[in-house]
């Protein structure tokens, strides 16, 4: 149903596995935080009374902000965008600090659309480098997007490391954990998100996060990929596996796979 979706697809994205995730979240009693929102589907999939949403990609978060604000402002200034590799060439080069708010969430949301595989690639300078798809597909759907408004309302929408909503985060809240997966080799093994990037270091970082956060109370859930070094470093986590599929992967055999829940609940 359009209204439980969000309005863009993310490279490991959780849109598809959304419904089951939810399935199994706690009984939490105060706020849901998700400090790798990427697209959201969880959030949009649960539609919690209170919540805070936080990325470290600044174009995304500002994506968010606008289309909570203004979503037909948003879906007439994708209106205008013809899907041509000469106009996304252009859109790919804009400096997103020379738009106003709303032209930035379009540009966003036509190079989520119109990149191949739909990735958000960038260089260490932030650039986008992500090629074109050359998809024949519709930038948005009215009713996901309008939902998707109506859900962010009242949302808090920032721009931030994920050791600030973790440290913030209090006992009954829950908090669920998207981050860039450890490697596993391939395709899979993205983390070009932000100019960054995320690496084990990173992940030593969030375990230690967590861990203070999971002795204050606060409830978590992370899914990250079934490999030994993710294992080793979220110990002390109840772990058990989730089918998914790689679609981010070229080979059609290599899709099947299997992630890792890790939880303290």
């Amino acid at each position: 149903m359009a209204d439980g979706r969000s309005f863009i697809k993310w490279a490991g994205g959780k849109t598809r596995y959304a419904a089951q995730l939810v399935a199994g979240a706690p009984p939490f009693t105060g706020r849901y935080w998700e400090p790798f929102m990427g697209s959201a589907a969880v959030f949009f999939e649960l539609r919690p009374a209170k919540a805070v949403l936080s990325d470290a990609n600044p174009e995304l978060v500002a994506c968010f902000r606008a289309v909570a604000a203004d979503p037909e402002g948003v879906m007439a200034h994708l209106d205008a965008l013809p899907n041509t590799a000469e106009r996304f060439d252009l859109m790919r080069r804009q400096d997103p600090a020379d738009l106003d708010d709303v032209a930035r969430a379009a540009r966003v949301i036509y190079l989520n659309k119109t990149a191949f595989r739909g990735l958000w690639r960038v260089n260490r300078r932030g650039g986008f480098n992500a090629p074109y798809g050359a998809y024949d597909r519709p930038y948005y759907r009215r009713a996901t997007l309008l939902a998707a408004a109506r859900a962010l309302d009242g949302v808090e929408l920032r721009l931030c490391d994920f050791a600030d909503p973790l440290r913030e985060a209090m006992a009954g809240d829950w908090v669920f954990l998207d981050p860039p997966y450890l490697p596993e080799g391939g395709f899979s093994d993205f983390k070009r998100y932000t100019a960054g990037q995320f690496h084990e270091a990173d992940h030593e970082r969030l375990a230690a996060e967590m861990r203070a956060a999971s002795e204050r109370g606060v409830l978590l859930t992370m899914t990250n990929s079934d490999t030994e070094a993710t294992r080793r470093i979220y110990t002390g986590f109840t772990a058990r596996r989730m089918a998914t599929r790689r679609d981010i992967n070229l080979r059609a055999s290599a899709r099947a796979s299997a992630d890792l829940v890790l939880q303290n609940y």
